[in-house]
């Protein structure tokens, strides 16, 4: 029916346009994260959609201000996202789709690899601010339960830099253990951690008589999981299980005979002072505690736990 009316052939494909044009909101909203301000979003979204098109065309149909149309098509031009033929008026081309998409992917992936470039710089920059700020405030994060304690708090050792310092009890084997079963093997990420940076872990595991052989046993099946570790003493003066991170980092965790499997929650708590005060203890404690389970019948604790309360 088109064919020999021109009036209708118009009316035809600017009706096609308007039903393609729906999609431009979707379109632009898609580029949200490829890094263009709206105005260039709109600009490579109405060319695609006009397929050749000069600067008037595009203001129009994309309402964007004469003002910013000529540098946004430049750096899509430049980008390699649009062709340019510099005549008088200066026409733009639209690229085959499934170049444009390979072109927006190469550039996502170049913006991603100079920003991984740049991330030690970046750490050292947000590492630095703490020093500047010597206000006394602590952060403190409650994490309720054995699940929330791990993935939300020990999760946290993989993120060290420089050491991690861990006193642990029987709690620790037993919610270490359960999200290993689970397939989130804390120990496991913080030696991929250590693979990456020089950071100086040390454990010292408190336990007495009658919890020794859960603690071989933890040991024996988490062999491979603690090779990272620069250091492993046992202790038979108990305590409270925690763990220090860097330099302002602290994890408490909390136990309680009456609940099921002992570890009812932890707390995540940044302040340096505290950090410092605990990675003492650990390192004072850590030069009384054994080097070998087998030195375990030749301490003090361990020969009062043997003669029992009425004996001391």
């Amino acid at each position: 029916e088109v064919l020999g009316r021109p009036e209708l052939a118009d009316d035809a494909r600017y009706r096609t346009f308007a039903e393609r044009g729906e999609h431009r909101d979707e379109l632009v909203a898609l580029l949200d994260e490829a890094g263009f301000s709206s105005f260039e979003k709109r600009a490579l979204v109405t060319l695609q959609t006009l397929s050749v098109a000069d600067a008037a065309a595009l203001c129009r149909e994309g309402e964007i201000p004469t003002s910013k149309i000529y540098a946004a098509m430049e750096k899509l031009g430049r980008l390699g996202l649009v062709e340019i033929q510099r005549t008088r008026p200066r026409l733009y081309a639209a690229v085959a789709p499934d170049l444009l998409v390979d072109r927006l992917i190469e550039l996502a992936r170049e913006r991603a690899d100079a920003f991984v470039r740049r991330a030690d710089t970046l750490r050292e920059v947000f590492a630095s601010l703490p020093s500047r700020l010597r206000g006394r405030q602590m952060f403190v994060d409650l994490a309720l339960g054995v699940e929330s304690h791990v993935k939300r708090h020990l999760a946290r050792l993989a993120s060290a830099r420089t050491r991690i310092r861990s006193y642990l009890e029987e709690g620790d084997l037993v919610a270490l253990d359960r999200a290993a079963t689970e397939r989130f093997d804390v120990l496991r990420r913080v030696g991929r951690q250590v693979d990456l940076h020089a950071i100086d872990h040390r454990v010292v595991f408190g336990f007495a008589n009658r919890n020794a052989p859960r603690l071989l046993d933890f040991l024996r099946r988490h062999a491979a999981s603690m090779q990272h570790l620069a250091g492993v003493r046992f202790s038979g003066e108990l305590g409270h299980p925690f763990h220090v991170i860097d330099e302002e980092t602290v994890i408490l965790s909390l136990d309680h005979p009456f609940v099921p499997d002992g570890r009812f929650a932890s707390l995540l708590v940044h302040d340096r002072a505290l950090a410092e005060s605990l990675a003492q203890g650990f390192d004072a404690l850590w030069e009384r505690a054994m080097q070998n389970l087998a030195e375990m019948r030749l301490h003090p604790y361990a020969a009062r736990e043997r003669r029992g309360p009425s004996d001391i």
